[in-house]
C-alpha cells in the first residue's frame, strides 16, 4: 500500500491595530480528523507563543481561545435561527 503525503498549511495573520485575526488553511485532500488534529496542534502552539509574549498562563490563553471559538459557534447558530 502506497503512503500518500498530506499537506496542510495554516496561516495566521494578526493585525493588532485593527483588532483582527485572519486565518487561511491550505490543504490537499486531508481527512476531517487530520485537519482537526492539525488545527488543534496549531491552537496549542499559538497559545504557548501568546503566553510567552504576554507573560500570561498558557492554560488561561487556551481557555480564552476556547471561549472565542464557542462565541463564534453561537453566532453562527443565531444567524441560522433567523
Amino acid at each position: 500500500m502506497e503512503t500518500q503525503k498530506k499537506h496542510i498549511e495554516i496561516h495566521i495573520d494578526i493585525d493588532k491595530a485593527a483588532d483582527q485575526l485572519n486565518v487561511q488553511i491550505v490543504a490537499e485532500k486531508p481527512t476531517v480528523s487530520e485537519l482537526f488534529v492539525r488545527c488543534l496542534s496549531t491552537v496549542s502552539s499559538a497559545a504557548s507563543t501568546i503566553a510567552d509574549a504576554t507573560n500570561e498562563d498558557e492554560q488561561k490563553v487556551l481557555r480564552d481561545i476556547a471561549a472565542m471559538v464557542s462565541a463564534m459557534a453561537d453566532e453562527a447558530l443565531d444567524k441560522e435561527d433567523t
